[in-house]
């Protein structure tokens, strides 16, 4: 995507900022293009041929585009919580995907947020979203006129030319704007063809929103100080139809100089490896040096001597054997020790980027407390789409000439841990909890538990009855195996135990008779065992009792007794 290379129109902003952009959205796409642009020559000495080779096997560099994806990801994987509700039938039609979606493609309103907005806002920090409906013209049945709805489209930052805000009740709304329209060209045999370029001017009137069309050439051509625009209408709505997603600094402002760098030194590694992976042969001569490698006693122009590990060589007795030699590997440790903190630190300046904390320590608490403030941020941004989508809704009910408007709830909570990660944080403070002697802080780690297992992936409403169920608990812990020792050593009756497992109060009492039932059979079964006319003797009798005493069936716990139990 180009920025404009005149200012003539153009916000200030826009011109300060539009090669930063160049640079993140080389970032973002990568590849041999971001190789292109960006692979430095070691310095005067590398020759043009020697510099096109080492650029073709430079590997491509996207760590930082990996570590801003990862965030992206985590985001995106929590918009199936998303809860969106009300507004017109066709809307509710459209988030879903039905009847072309929310941009004519089939896209839902996930996919559209996930894959179209989300990458260009944590990348540029900013981006823009059109809404906009075909226009009427003529007699049209009510079949078509159902099919007719508003739909968006994403402006990038490159495209966001100018504005004119107005910041009256506590909120931004736009009161001109200048966009530029990419599209293609129709070649010779009616495909698209040349990408070029149009201008698409909006401003806000008492009698609407009026649109107008200037070609490429208007603005670059002409000099005098009133355009003509090529097309115009007005729109019959509040507000100018368009919504900006926009950060306070896009995640790729700190870390893009150093994704440049790790490319530029893992192309001279890579350079280094191969040009440094040929031993070189060296032989102890007397007197001045001759040709390198050549046979001086047989020819005296020399002839090349053949070398390699399976050539043997002859060398006079007393003089030193010769030998292979390499290069020291020591710079090319440096460097990739070098490169492993670049990666350390583009992961540490996008998490202070995003959570606007500065990490002074890299201890492992630090670390976690970095984590802490990352989590948050990713609320903030999730806090910054829903926003924003409330935005969209609004005027897509403005569209319809509807009061009805949909309400849109986020996630409140994301996290970007993973789920071994999840369970051994748990792990952690349950063996902790148990060690407390106040009631209310078991209580309050438990609710942190939960938070931590399950908190991100549940609506908060649900959240919220989790906490309440564990105030309310006349327990602390529901572990089988914690319950099973305390009633052993007979510190909980059956009763609490039974409910702390989350059984049912009538399940005590059909146990209790179920138990009773058992020691029942277990006596009549020893009974008869010991009265047996055919067991009279004793080792018969003893036999049958001791087979019957084992049997897990008449046991009340229901495991086989052995010697020492």
């Amino acid at each position: 995507m180009s920025v404009l290379s005149f200012s003539k129109v153009a916000h200030p902003e826009y011109i300060i900022l539009s090669e930063e952009w160049e640079k993140y959205r080389y970032i973002m796409n990568s590849g041999s293009e971001f190789i292109d642009k960006y692979l430095k020559k070691f310095s005067s000495r590398e020759s043009d041929l020697d510099f096109r080779g080492r650029r073709e096997v430079t590997p491509t560099a996207a760590f930082a585009k990996g570590a801003i994806i990862d965030i992206k990801n985590s985001i995106y994987q929590r918009m199936s919580d998303i809860i969106r509700t009300g507004g017109t039938p066709s809307y509710q039609q459209s988030i879903h995907g039905l009847n072309g979606g929310v941009d004519k493609c089939g896209s839902s309103m996930n996919y559209f947020i996930g894959k179209k907005i989300l990458p260009e806002l944590l990348f540029l920090g900013k981006i823009g979203v059109f809404v906009d409906m075909p226009r009427l013209n003529g007699k049209i049945t009510l079949a078509q006129a159902q099919k007719i709805k508003p739909y968006f489209y994403p402006y990038s930052a490159e495209d966001i030319i100018n504005w004119e805000v107005d910041y009256r009740n506590n909120t931004m709304e736009f009161t001109q704007l200048l966009l530029r329209d990419n599209y293609y060209k129709t070649n010779i045999i009616g495909l698209p063809g040349e990408l070029t370029y149009r201008f698409r001017l909006l401003q806000k009137t008492d009698n609407g929103i009026i649109i107008k069309f200037y070609n490429r050439k208007t603005f670059e051509e002409t000099d005098t100080e009133l355009l003509e625009p090529d097309e115009e209408y007005v729109l019959n709505l509040s507000k100018i139809p368009f919504v900006l997603f926009e950060l306070d600094q896009p995640l790729t402002r700190d870390i893009a100089n150093h994704q440049i760098a790790l490319m530029n030194m893992e192309s001279s590694d890579i350079s280094y490896a191969l040009k440094a992976n040929y031993p070189f042969y060296t032989e102890q001569r007397v007197g001045l040096p001759g040709s390198y490698l050549k046979n001086e006693e047989n020819d005296e122009n020399g002839t090349e001597i053949e070398v390699g590990g399976n050539v043997g060589r002859a060398y006079p007795k007393g003089a030193e054997r010769p030998d292979f030699i390499h290069p020291s590997s020591e710079p090319l440790h440096a460097s990739m020790e070098k490169q492993k903190n670049l990666k350390d630190d583009i992961r540490m300046l996008v998490n202070l980027s995003l959570s606007n904390i500065k990490s002074k320590y890299a201890s492992a608490e630090s670390k976690e407390m970095d984590e802490r403030g990352l989590e948050s941020g990713l609320s903030a941004i999730g806090l910054l789409l829903e926003q924003c989508e409330r935005d969209l809704a609004v005027i897509f009910s403005d569209y319809e000439n509807s009061n009805e408007i949909a309400t849109i709830a986020y996630p409140q909570k994301y996290s970007l841990k993973s789920d071994l990660q999840k369970l051994n944080e748990v792990e952690k403070l349950a063996s902790q909890r148990d060690k407390i002697p106040s009631r209310k802080c078991q209580k309050i780690i438990s609710k942190k538990m939960a938070s931590i297992l399950i908190g991100p992936e549940i609506p908060i409403n649900e959240l919220d009855d989790i906490y309440s169920e564990i105030d309310n608990a006349d327990y602390i812990t529901s572990d089988p195996e914690d319950i099973e020792r305390d009633i052993e050593r007979g510190l909980v009756s059956l009763e609490t135990a039974s409910m702390a497992r989350g059984y049912n109060k009538e399940e005590i009492e059909k146990a209790k008779k179920d138990h009773a039932e058992r020691l029942a059979r277990i006596q009549q079964s020893q009974a008869s065992a010991r009265g047996l006319d055919d067991f009279s003797s004793i080792d018969g009798a003893a036999k049958l009792e001791k087979q019957t005493s084992q049997n897990p069936d008449l046991d009340d716990t229901g495991k086989k007794k052995v010697k020492g139990n």
